[in-house]
This record gives structure tokens, C-alpha cells and sequence, in this order.
């Protein structure tokens, strides 16, 4: 039996420079330093990192949320649930962000990290994932499409206007679990 090169495993308070370094490296968009903390706190948030060869190379996050709820920002759906004290009845798994060192795409670390929070999101008995990619990360939106997610007509203006991006919309991606 051969093992795989790819692990995953739990964010921690030890590891949470590693995975913002990631994103950092791989994103254009930037996330506060409390996102990171909530990703080890709150109940709603789920969170991996990906590990090649024991390297740590890629990170996902999401987290649950209504998708009857509108969100018109990146700044909106990176404070979404901050305030635990909202009753939210959940029906989706919101990727808030998947990242993959460029070295390792094309490896399987992406997929993995895409299983698994497909997972996750059955676990809690919801049916849907979303998301919001650029509009301009072609590479993306070719691979979300690959995996499964389909592309919403609608596209969300200015959604990244606050990050500072020369093109600053977003697609919403769903896919049904």
C-alpha cells in the first residue's frame, strides 16, 4: 500500500502564521488578522492545511452560512458570523478561501482540499457549496468548473473594491453536495 504525498490537518493557534503565509503568498486579497483567530475558534468555521511531502503547501477555510443572505463585499463575508450571537439557520458551506502554493497545483493538493471540505459540508447536513472568484483568476474559474461548481450568471460588482484589485468583481460559484 503506498502512501499518499498529500496529508491534510487540522489549523491550530501553532500553525496559524503558516496558514496565513500561504495566503498571502497565493491570494491577492489580504484577511485580518481576526479572520485567523476565528478560524480556530469559532464552531462555524472549518479549516485545513495541506501538506506535500510533509511541506506545508496549501490551506482551505469556510464556513456556514445562508445563502439567502446577500453578500456584496470580500470585506461582508469575512466578518459574516462574527457576532455568534446571530440565529442563522444554515443551508450552505461558504469557501472563504483555497489556496496552493503555485509549485504544488496540478499535484492533487487543491482536490484534496476540495474533498474534504466536500465532507464537511455533509457532515453538517447542508447541500451546497459557494463561493466568489475574480472574475480575472481565469485558472480558477477553469478548475472550479472542472471540479463540479457552476457559474452563476450573476456577477457581484465591486466585490473586491475594498482590496484594491484593477478589476474588482466576482463571480458566485455553487455546487450542490
Amino acid at each position: 500500500m503506498t502512501r499518499s504525498t498529500v496529508a491534510l490537518d487540522d489549523v491550530t493557534v501553532n500553525n496559524l502564521g503558516t496558514f496565513k503565509i500561504i495566503n498571502e503568498v497565493c491570494l491577492p486579497t489580504t484577511y485580518p488578522d481576526s479572520w485567523y483567530e476565528n478560524s480556530v475558534k469559532l464552531p462555524s468555521e472549518v479549516s485545513q492545511l495541506a501538506f506535500y511531502s510533509e511541506l506545508p503547501v496549501g490551506a482551505i477555510q469556510g464556513k456556514l452560512i445562508n445563502l439567502s443572505h446577500k453578500i456584496p463585499s470580500f470585506e461582508v463575508a469575512t466578518s459574516i458570523l462574527m457576532n455568534t450571537k446571530l440565529k442563522i439557520v444554515h443551508d450552505a458551506l461558504y469557501i472563504e478561501s483555497l489556496a496552493v502554493l503555485p509549485a504544488y497545483r496540478g499535484k492533487g493538493v487543491g482536490s484534496k482540499l476540495l474533498e474534504w471540505i466536500i465532507e464537511q459540508t455533509k457532515e453538517r447536513f447542508v447541500h451546497e457549496i459557494a463561493l466568489h472568484v475574480h472574475v480575472d483568476n481565469k485558472e480558477a474559474i477553469e478548475w472550479y468548473k472542472k471540479k463540479g461548481f457552476q457559474q452563476q450568471e450573476e456577477v457581484v460588482k465591486d466585490y473586491y473594491k475594498q482590496q484594491e484589485l484593477p478589476n474588482p468583481d466576482a463571480y458566485i460559484f455553487k455546487m450542490t453536495v
